[in-house]
């Protein structure tokens, strides 16, 4: 008996994990914004540009989910992950056009595709306008 009291406690804590989501500090969830790349597609000489310029852009990016998104969590996703979005959707690198980009999601909305490089300041009001919060770096 104590061996499925065990079991089924270690089932039931690790229910949550997997999920890209995060909580507000009143306990809903807010969104993620994913930034996703599959190298395998990106293996020639323009490919190898894009996901250099993919990179370069990519520290910014994370700073204004940081500082002006707070709640909404940046993942970066490769070739051969899956991942589940407060949607109810999963994205898989493999199976998704273009081969690098991002994904906005927040439960009860449709997600969001921002296909190919993004600059900061596109990535900043492409989010501001999905999660409906202002940036400092969208200039509108």
């Amino acid at each position: 008996m104590r061996e499925l009291v065990l079991v089924i406690t270690l089932i039931v804590g690790n229910l949550g994990i997997g999920f890209a989501q995060t909580r507000d500090k009143a306990g809903k969830t807010t969104g993620v914004a994913v930034a996703f790349y599959d190298e395998e597609r990106l293996r020639n000489s323009d490919g190898e540009k894009s996901l250099e310029n993919f990179m370069f852009f990519l520290n910014p990016i994370r700073e204004i989910v940081k500082r002006d998104f707070p709640g909404v969590e940046l993942k970066i996703l490769r070739r051969g992950e899956l991942l589940r979005l407060p949607d109810r959707t999963q994205l898989n690198v493999q199976h998704i056009q273009p081969p690098l980009g991002y994904i906005l999601s927040a439960p009860g909305r449709k997600r969001r595709l921002l296909s190919g490089i993004q600059s900061d300041a596109d990535f900043a009001c492409a989010a501001a306008a999905f999660f409906l919060r202002p940036s400092s770096t969208c200039p509108k």
